[in-house]
C-alpha cells in the first residue's frame, strides 16, 4: 500500500525503513503501524517550524519518533515528577486566610501546598489511564500513540479504529473537541463529573472487547505504580 505524504507517495516498506533508521535500538513495531494508519487518516501533527514547513519524510520521521520515544520513556511508571515553574499567587493565600482567620499561617501554607499537589495529581491521572490501557488493550490490537504523536488520538487499532481517551467528561476543551468533527475518531471518558463514583468502563469494554478493564483494576494499577515509583508525582513542600 502506498501513502501520501505532502504530495509524495511512499510505500509502507519505505516508511518502516525510515522509522527504524530514526529509532535505532528504540524501534518498536507499533511506531510503523501508528504512523501509517495516522497518515491514512490525515492525523499526523506537523512539526512546528515558524520558517519552513517540513515535508522531507526522513526529517519529519526523526522528530516524530523522538516525540514518541520521549512520551513512552516518561510514562508514569518510569518518570520523575518535576516542580512547576509557575509561582502561586500569594493573594490566594491571603484571601483564604481572610475567610478562615482562625487558622494559623502554617496551616494555610499546608492547604496551599496541598492544593498544588492535588492539581499535579489530577494532571497525572490521565497519563496513568493511558499507561494502564496501553498494557491491557495491546492484546486486542490497540496501540498507544505515545507523546501525543497523533492529533486528538490516544489509541489506534490495527483495524483502523481511532480512539480518544479522557479521564473525565469535563477534561476536554472546545478546540480539542472540534478536531473530531468530520472524523471517525471515537471518544471515551472514564468518569461522569456531575455524579459521584459514576464510571463508564462498560462503554470502553464494548469498544475494545477487553473484559478485564474496570475502575477497581485501574485503581489497583495506580496504587502499584505509586508504590513502585512514588517520585512520579512531585510533592509540593
Amino acid at each position: 500500500m502506498n501513502y501520501d505524504f505532502h504530495g509524495a507517495e511512499y510505500t509502507g516498506e519505505q516508511i518502516d525503513t525510515a522509522i527504524k533508521a530514526a529509532a535505532g535500538a528504540n524501534f518498536m513495531t507499533d511506531m510503523t503501524s501508528i504512523f501509517c494508519i495516522a497518515l491514512s487518516n490525515n492525523l499526523l501533527i506537523p512539526i512546528k517550524n515558524k520558517k519552513v514547513e517540513i515535508v522531507d519524510l526522513d526529517e519529519y520521521v526523526k522528530k516524530w519518533v523522538t516525540k514518541y520515544i520521549n512520551g513512552y520513556e516518561n510514562r508514569p511508571s518510569k518518570r520523575r515528577g518535576n516542580p512547576s515553574n509557575t509561582v502561586a499567587d500569594s493573594l490566594m493565600k491571603e484571601i483564604y486566610h481572610k475567610l478562615h482567620p482562625h487558622l494559623e499561617d502554617k496551616v494555610v501554607e499546608i492547604v496551599a501546598a496541598g492544593h498544588s499537589t492535588m492539581m499535579t495529581i489530577e494532571n497525572i491521572v490521565g497519563d496513568m489511564l493511558e499507561e494502564y490501557l496501553s498494557g491491557k488493550l495491546a492484546a486486542h490490537g490497540w496501540r498507544c500513540c505515545w507523546g501525543t504523536t497523533v492529533k486528538s488520538v490516544d489509541f489506534i487499532n490495527d483495524n483502523g479504529t481511532l480512539l480518544q481517551v479522557k479521564t473525565s467528561d469535563n477534561s476536554e476543551n472546545s478546540s480539542s473537541s472540534a478536531v473530531r468533527i468530520g472524523t471517525s475518531i471515537e471518544k471515551w471518558y472514564r468518569r461522569v463529573s456531575t455524579k459521584a463514583d459514576t464510571y463508564r468502563w462498560d462503554d470502553l469494554i464494548k469498544m475494545t472487547v477487553d473484559h478485564t478493564i474496570s475502575e477497581k483494576d485501574f485503581r489497583a494499577f495506580v496504587a502499584t505504580t505509586i508504590n513502585n515509583n512514588p517520585d512520579c508525582v512531585y510533592i509540593h513542600k
